[in-house]
């Protein structure tokens, strides 16, 4: 993999980690008024239709092939359904900006499993030192914050919800590097659209989602988490993917926490510390070091 980035793939990284790092914010927001498999089933079932509108819009045809729709069911329910549904329960525990950061063990994932899954990322010294500083980076946020977290054993549990999250975010990262051969479009409106029709029987289950009532205010948050932070993303995180590597990829997640913490203060109150601007050095330093050109070997 080329270690001279073109100007695209960081604007890809500054896109995803900012709509995603404002995702917890509305989450947060309607997390006690809706349930999570409900939030998770409306927002994707959202994201179904974005994908469907764009691919229409353009005449493109809809994926038919067989292992197109095993291969993207799978990662969906990995990648998409268990994250959204353990996130959006989680919110009910811990703040906006916590459960951002939680999102930031990704990359130390996606670096440890993309070493054994893709020959072209191989784990470097320069790479892991990298990590090192981000994950340095992220404790000072995590360790403080926990600090500080009043929600008991209900709060420890969220927060465990949160890393089992993260972890499949990272997995379905290796299974779409290493799987997805076909176009990415597809590929997105397969997961969205598989992990959709599963979730909502549960909800109807468990949650009994015609009984919820729905405000205004649950309706645009919904409106957003479905258009902006799953659909489109959904779409831009396979592309990204593809293009950029995995690992590359995954690096949106350093700057998920920051985007979330600084959210949360504006829009809840949330507390912004001293700390943040620590942990954000730490972060900054470690993405340009893990992607720093390799200098020629003698």
């Amino acid at each position: 993999m080329t270690e001279n980035r073109p100007l695209s793939h960081y604007l890809y990284l500054l896109f995803l980690s900012s709509v995603w790092g404002c995702s917890f914010l509305f989450l947060k927001i309607i997390a006690p008024d809706v349930p999570p498999i409900t939030i998770a089933a409306t927002r994707i079932t959202i994201g179904v239709l974005v994908i469907l509108a764009y691919v229409l819009i353009k005449g493109g045809k809809l994926p038919t092939h067989s292992s197109i729709w095993m291969k993207g069911a799978i990662i969906g329910i990995i990648g998409v359904g268990i994250p959204f549904v353990l996130i959006s329960w989680a919110m009910l525990y811990i703040n906006s900006g916590t459960g951002a950061i939680c999102m930031s063990i990704v990359p130390l994932c996606v670096f440890i499993m993309a070493h054994f899954a893709h020959h072209d990322e191989r784990m470097s010294w320069t790479g892991f030192i990298g990590i090192v500083s981000g994950i340095c980076g992220i404790i000072v946020l995590f360790y403080d914050t926990l600090a500080v977290n009043n929600a008991g054993s209900m709060g420890t549990l969220a927060l465990i919800a949160m890393l089992l999250a993260a972890f499949g975010y990272a997995f379905s990262n290796i299974l779409i590097k290493k799987y997805v051969k076909t176009e990415p479009i597809n590929t997105s409106f397969v997961m969205l659209t598989t992990t959709a029709i599963l979730l909502w029987p549960l909800a109807f289950i468990f949650e009994q989602p015609l009984n919820i009532d729905f405000g205004s205010t649950e309706i645009l948050t919904l409106l957003y988490l479905g258009i902006l932070p799953t659909g489109i993303t959904t779409m831009v995180l396979v592309i990204f993917t593809q293009k950029a590597g995995s690992t590359f990829a995954s690096y949106n997640t350093y700057f998920i926490p920051v985007v979330g913490i600084f959210a949360g203060y504006m829009f809840l109150d949330e507390a912004l510390k001293q700390t943040t601007f620590l942990s954000l050095s730490f972060i900054v330093l470690g993405i340009y070091i893990a992607q720093k050109k390799k200098k020629l070997r003698n």
